[in-house]
Parts: structure tokens; C-alpha cells; sequence
């Protein structure tokens, strides 16, 4: 495994009404970024966000770190003109950003969530409800034809516009579920989440993701911060009942860094002995997941970060951060 990464938030709305990422200064980012390639060791660094100006000063202090920057460009519910769009802007930003150091493009992340036109739903919610369920998946395919199909077709015009504006190498964060024709890609790019569900079959994914003949790369991997949070792999985070005020987490979690921090060991570990050619820990924090001293309300507990952020923006390191940072890892 070439390529060791971490997933970096500089803020994004992608789900309605909810910024992942509300206050962004440019010395927390530089106190951040130098922790992740002095401390954490690592070499790449997944800057994802919406707004250009944080994109742009997070890539250029992570190149001065001497990071591999993924720019991944993001905003959620958008429909396909609007998408496009996004993607252009978003590789003329990285073709800028290139001179400055190694830059890959991510042209979009689970498009058929996070985006109008390949599953039923108004908004991102239904959509990963719709996902959740097979039986809805089914009749939603019935309805609206092969959701495949359609996002082959627009992933297809997307990598070409980006092509014309920006002359590095293009990926896309695509779902597990998502099947992609990555003929048009440099590198194939999946998150990865293991859970109960496909423990079992887990490393036989990997290889067939490898047998398209591509470098491939874990865009996300990752586990809650709970007891029994790997079971939920990429939906842990629904662990928070956010109808009450404030929100809490559901009954009966338990905290439990030790738990996140064997995930992603075990995981690593998998990765180098596969062919895989990076992976990217998701994530370095949950800003919209604050700790509190408060167990039912410490959101963080339901975050994957490999840091805990208070209200106030302070961060400490948890066991993942700690077993991530240490020699033989």
C-alpha cells in the first residue's frame, strides 16, 4: 500500500440544513494538517468541501506539508446540469491548485445519494432511506429504470469535462452498492465501510475491486467511536436522535474508542496485504459532532473522527489517533 491517507473536512452541506464544518480558520487548518503528515504519518490527505476559498487554502497548506491532495469538491442535492457545473468549476480549481503539488481529482462522492436523478427521493435523506432498504431499491428501480445505467452515463460526461480543465489524474468516491464502469477513470475509488453484513466477503471485494486493472484506492474507510460500531460500519453515524433538543445519542450506546481503534488497525493491516494501492481514514474529525462531557449528549461518540472536537473547536486525540501515530502501524 503506497498511498496513506486521511479524510479531511473543510465543510460542506450535504445533507439538508446541516454544514458539516461551520467555522474554518486558517491556523486550525495549518495546526491540523501538519498533525495528520507529522504525527499520523501520513503521505495524502482527501480535502473535501464546498466552498473554493477553503479548498484552496487547505490544498496549498497541505502541499507545503508535502501531502498528496484528493480535492474533492463537494455540494449535495444537486441535479445533473447543476452537478456538472460543480464538476467543471471543480477541475478548473484543481488544474490551479496542480502547480502547487501532487493533485488528484474526485469528480463526486456516492453520486446516487447525494445527487438528483439516480434513485427515488427529494432529498439526501430519502435517497440513503431508499438505499437502506432492498425492497425499496427494487420498486424504486421498477418505476424508474436501472439507476446504474444513468449514473455510467452522467460519471461518463462528468470525467470528460473535467479532462478538458484539469490534466492530472481522476477518481471518483463511489458507493459500495454503486456498480461503476471505471473505464474512464485513472483509479478506481471506493468507500469502503466493513460491516456485519459483508465481514465475511470483505477482502474478496477488495480483490475484485483490484481486478479492473486500476490502482485502487479506499476513498473512505472508517468506524464510530461505540461499542459495537463496527457491526454499523458506514451508517454508525445514525446512532444520534437528532429530534430532540439538543440532540442525544440513541439508547443503549456505549463508548468505546478501543473499538474504533481495532477496526482500522485490522482493516490497515488487510489493505497491505492486498492490492490495494491507498486508503484514506475517515476521517481526522466530526466538526458537527461535537464532544460533550455529558455521555447521552457527546455526539462525538457517534463521529468517526480520529479526533474529538469540542464546541470551542479544540481537538484531542482518541485510541485511533494514538494507534495511527505509533511506529509498527
Amino acid at each position: 500500500m503506497r498511498v496513506r491517507g486521511m479524510n479531511y473536512d473543510v465543510g460542506a452541506e450535504m445533507l439538508a440544513g446541516r454544514m458539516s464544518r461551520p467555522d474554518f480558520d486558517e491556523a486550525t487548518v495549518r495546526g491540523e494538517l501538519a498533525a495528520i503528515a507529522g504525527e499520523l504519518h501520513c503521505d495524502a490527505v482527501r480535502i473535501s468541501g464546498q466552498d473554493h476559498d477553503r479548498l484552496r487554502t487547505a490544498t496549498r497548506i497541505a502541499h507545503e506539508l508535502g501531502l498528496t491532495v484528493y480535492l474533492s469538491p463537494l455540494r449535495g442535492d444537486l441535479r445533473q446540469a447543476q452537478a456538472l457545473d460543480h464538476v467543471a468549476r471543480g477541475a478548473e480549481l484543481a488544474e490551479q491548485l496542480r502547480a502547487g503539488g501532487d493533485t488528484v481529482l474526485v469528480i463526486g462522492l456516492e453520486a446516487t445519494l447525494f445527487q438528483h436523478g439516480f434513485l427515488p427521493g427529494e432529498t439526501t435523506a430519502d435517497r440513503i432511506r431508499v438505499a437502506s432498504r432492498p425492497v425499496r431499491m427494487i420498486l424504486g428501480m421498477l418505476r424508474t429504470g436501472d439507476p446504474h445505467q444513468r449514473l455510467n452515463a452522467y460519471l461518463g460526461t462528468a470525467v470528460a469535462l473535467a479532462r478538458e480543465r484539469f490534466g492530472g489524474l481522476v477518481t471518483y468516491a463511489s458507493g459500495s452498492w454503486e456498480r461503476v464502469d471505471w473505464t474512464p477513470f485513472d483509479i478506481v475509488g471506493v468507500n469502503l465501510y466493513r460491516d456485519r453484513k459483508n465481514h465475511a466477503r470483505y477482502r474478496d471485494t477488495l480483490r475484485a475491486y483490484a481486478a479492473h486493472g486500476k490502482p485502487l484506492v479506499i476513498t473512505e474507510f472508517g468506524c464510530c467511536t461505540y461499542r459495537g460500531a463496527a457491526d454499523r460500519g458506514g451508517m454508525g453515524w445514525a446512532a444520534v436522535n437528532r429530534d430532540t433538543s439538543p440532540p442525544r445519542l440513541a439508547d443503549g450506546i456505549v463508548r468505546d474508542e478501543r473499538a474504533q481503534a481495532t477496526e482500522l488497525r485490522e482493516l490497515l493491516d488487510m489493505y497491505r496485504e492486498e492490492p490495494v494501492t491507498g486508503a484514506f481514514v475517515f476521517t481526522w474529525a466530526n466538526y458537527s459532532y461535537p464532544w460533550d462531557e455529558v455521555a447521552q449528549r457527546n455526539l462525538d461518540t457517534a463521529g468517526y473522527g480520529v479526533v474529538a472536537v469540542d464546541r470551542d473547536g479544540r481537538w484531542r486525540p482518541k485510541e485511533a489517533y494514538t494507534m495511527l501515530a505509533s511506529a509498527n502501524v
